[in-house]
């Protein structure tokens, strides 16, 4: 994909995100006293950090990327670090919540859990959540077909075989999101792959506006399913 699809991509997902990390940690986190510092490990541009930021006085986002961090949005309470999960550059005993938001399966190893332990503080809680937007039925409304993803990436990977972690929780549910057409085609072109299928069917000039256009033909609101995966330990 050329250097102006991928920035066309990048505005379309900066345009419009749903609050759907916002959502997954509410139902995790409602009713607890609010941390001192949290650890976001595999932040890429900030997004959970922000969701973890309102329940900790301070929060710090890892991430190996410096381009993404590059890209990471300022929050008051945050700071970014590079780094990963096998090499946290925090000192021993610091974080008393740490989130994996759909980063674990690329950080999951026996070195991890060894980094959590040193850099966590006692009692600490440890949750792992992803998701994923069920999208395939509006592009087949506009007459495109996606295939199946064969990547092998799982969304439920857990820590529930890790005997240094004491599972607390272990959820699979979903959430329904309402989404207007403009919404809706911001988050079908904030994907490469989508947006090359979508500029294939419908041509490059004015496609967002055609998409939104057609969207509108099927309706002005749209319900999107959304799977969600979450679990929640402590650390022993």
């Amino acid at each position: 994909m050329s250097e102006q699809y991928n920035d066309e991509v990048s505005k379309h997902y900066a345009a419009y995100r749903p609050p759907i990390h916002q959502m997954i940690l509410q139902s995790l986190l409602a009713n607890k006293p609010e941390f001192q510092y949290g650890l976001d490990i595999g932040c890429g541009t900030g997004v959970s950090t922000l969701a973890l930021s309102p329940y900790c006085t301070e929060v710090v986002g890892v991430e190996p990327s410096e381009a993404m961090l590059n890209q990471a949005q300022t929050i008051a309470n945050a700071r970014y670090l590079v780094g990963d999960g096998e090499n946290i550059p925090l000192s021993d005993n610091t974080a008393d919540i740490i989130t994996f938001a759909g980063s674990l399966y690329y950080a999951k190893s026996d070195a991890l859990v060894e980094e959590l332990q040193r850099v966590s503080a006692q009692g600490a809680l440890v949750i792992a959540y992803d998701f994923e937007v069920q999208l395939s039925e509006f592009m087949q409304q506009l007459g495109i077909e996606m295939a199946s993803s064969s990547s092998g990436y799982d969304h439920a990977i857990n820590f529930s075989d890790c005997d240094a972690l004491q599972e607390l929780a272990c959820e699979q549910g979903s959430i329904g999101l309402e989404l207007n057409s403009q919404q809706l085609a911001h988050v079908l072109f904030s994907s490469s792959t989508r947006y090359q299928r979508l500029v294939d069917k419908f041509g490059v000039d004015g496609v967002f506006e055609l998409v939104v256009e057609q969207l509108n033909r099927l309706a002005n609101q749209h319900r999107v399913e959304v799977l969600t995966y979450q679990s929640c330990y402590r650390l022993s």
